[in-house]
C-alpha cells in the first residue's frame, strides 16, 4: 500500500502534535512536515509535494483559505484537507471553492479526519457531517455569491487586508512581505477603494464577515 504523506499546518503546536500522533499510529501515513501558518503551508507545500495538506482555516499572516488559492495558482496538486472549529457554513463553501477537497471540524472524530483524507486523495469533496446540512440549506436558499466581493482583490492585497485587520503596522505588514511601506501603503489604498471602505474599523468589520480572520 501506497505511504500518503501529509503536511499538517496549524498555528496551534498542540493541534499539530496531536493529529501527527494519531495520523502515524495508523498503517499508511507519513508526516513529512509542520507549519504554523499560510505562508509557512504554501512554502512547504512546494518544498515537500505531500500528497495531503490538512490546514487549519483561520490562521496568522495568511489564513487556510488564501493559502490554498495560492496553491491552485502555483499548480500545485496535493489534495487539501481544511480542518476548523468554525462550523460556519460560508467558511466550509469559501474553503471548499478556494481549492480544498474536503472540510471538517475539529470537533469531530478521527475516524471523520480518515474518510476525508481518503475522498481528497480520490479527489472526491468530502463535508463534516456536522456541518453539512447548514451547507446543503444555504445553497438551496440561493446565497448570492460568496466570492464576489473578495475576487476584486488581488492575491497581494488580501495578504495586506488580513495583515492590516489583524492589527499590523504598515511597516509589520512590509516586513512580513518582504515588500516596502509604500508599496503596503498603496495597497491598503487601493483594497479600501475597491471595496468602498474608509476605516480601520469598518476595515476589519470586512475581513470578519468574510472571514478572512476570526471574530
Amino acid at each position: 500500500m501506497k505511504t500518503i504523506r501529509i503536511l499538517l499546518v496549524d498555528d496551534h503546536t498542540l493541534v499539530r502534535q496531536g493529529m501527527k500522533s494519531l495520523l502515524e499510529a495508523q498503517p499508511g501515513f507519513e508526516v513529512v512536515g509542520e507549519g504554523q501558518d499560510g505562508q509557512e503551508a504554501v512554502k512547504l507545500a512546494e518544498h515537500l509535494n505531500p500528497d495531503v495538506v490538512i490546514m487549519d482555516v483561520m490562521m496568522p499572516t495568511l489564513n487556510g483559505i488564501e493559502a490554498a488559492k495560492l496553491m491552485r495558482q502555483r499548480g500545485l496538486a496535493t489534495a487539501i484537507v481544511f480542518l476548523s472549529m468554525h462550523a460556519n457554513a460560508t467558511y466550509a463553501v469559501r474553503a471548499l471553492q478556494s481549492g480544498g477537497q474536503a472540510y471538517v471540524l475539529k470537533e469531530a472524530g478521527f475516524d471523520e479526519i480518515l474518510l476525508a483524507i481518503e475522498a481528497a486523495c480520490q479527489n472526491r469533496r468530502y463535508l463534516s457531517h456536522l456541518i453539512a446540512d447548514e451547507v446543503l440549506e444555504m445553497l438551496l436558499n440561493a446565497e448570492p455569491d460568496l466570492g464576489d466581493a473578495l475576487e476584486v482583490l488581488t492575491l497581494r492585497e488580501r495578504e495586506v487586508l488580513q495583515l492590516i485587520a489583524e492589527g499590523h503596522t504598515n511597516a509589520a505588514v512590509a516586513e512580513k512581505l518582504s515588500i516596502s511601506v509604500r508599496t503596503v501603503e498603496a495597497h491598503r489604498a487601493h483594497l479600501m477603494s475597491k471595496l468602498h471602505i474608509t476605516s480601520y474599523a469598518d476595515l476589519v468589520k470586512f475581513a470578519i464577515k468574510h472571514g478572512i480572520i476570526a471574530s
